[in-house]
């Protein structure tokens, strides 16, 4: 599954970069492996369905700590 990210820029090292992903409670910045992303979007894990959210698990941990968090249905890819 891939959730749509809003900002991209590099890493701190050419294999990464760190992506802002919309979520229902605000953005959350990760760190991710250049593999896991494309102009759009990140690849993350999906877990559940809710409404119109959908619970994914992310590739990292954010940099608030989250590893699992609720993206709103029209985010994902």
């Amino acid at each position: 599954m891939r959730v749509k990210y809003t900002y991209r820029t590099a890493g701190s090292i050419p294999s990464e970069a760190l992506v802002e992903i919309p979520t229902t409670s605000g953005s959350e910045e990760v760190i991710v492996h250049v593999s896991q992303v494309d102009d759009t979007s990140v690849e993350v894990g999906f877990i559940g369905r809710r409404d119109k959210t959908v619970l994914v698990e992310l590739p990292r941990e954010s940099m608030t700590g989250r590893w699992r968090v609720w993206v709103p249905e029209s985010e994902v890819a």
